[in-house]
């Protein structure tokens, strides 16, 4: 195993720790997992991010004028348009279906340190028929956020899982395996 097979074993690790229901991956066996990205959104993502720190510095300086944040404001807001432009061109195509949720699980998640936080996450095992065969995926959360308490991540789920288990994902055509649950992402 190369280093690419080395850096995959450890996001896989990463991604299952603490999790009963292990992550089906979707993007292929022994290479790093990436972050969908287009020419744009590259463009975006590096110039707005040197907007930012650009105004950043110079605001830190002293050597410009308090104008010069806009600057900041604007490299974020680039970065932001350039991520949301990234989730619907890599969306663009894919198909609604009708799945059966098989297992669910939910986690309190803690951050340490000052100011600490409690998050609720949820995994999903689901199985769907697309194009004559038959799949089990762990789609991945729509929404861009965890939930602060647990009650609310039920809620949640049971406004989008039937009480005979179906909901809806939205899948890649061209990799099934890709899945979304309840509606496309939006970031």
């Amino acid at each position: 195993m190369g280093i690419t097979g080395s850096i995959r074993e450890l996001q896989d690790g990463l991604r299952d720790a603490g999790w009963r229901i292990k992550w089906i991956a979707w993007q292929e066996t022994g290479r790093p997992e990436y972050v969908f990205n287009t020419p744009l959104t590259l463009a975006t993502g590096f110039g707005g991010a040197a907007l930012f720190l650009g105004s950043a510095y110079l605001a830190a300086s002293g050597r410009a004028p308090a104008s010069v944040m806009v600057w900041g404001i604007a490299g974020i807001a680039l970065i932001i348009a350039g991520r949301l432009y990234a989730a619907r061109a890599k969306q663009i195509g894919w198909v609604a279906v009708e799945a059966r949720c098989l297992d669910r699980e939910a986690r309190e998640l803690r951050s340490s340190g000052r100011g600490a936080a409690t998050v609720w996450e949820y995994r999903l095992l689901c199985s769907f028929s697309y194009d004559g065969r038959e799949y089990k995926v762990t789609p991945e959360p729509s929404h861009t956020l965890a939930f602060s308490s647990e009650d609310k991540l039920n809620a949640y789920l049971a406004e989008r899982i039937t009480p005979g288990g179906t909901c809806a994902l939205w899948i890649d055509p061209a990799n099934p395996l890709h899945a979304v649950f309840d509606k496309k992402q939006g970031i």
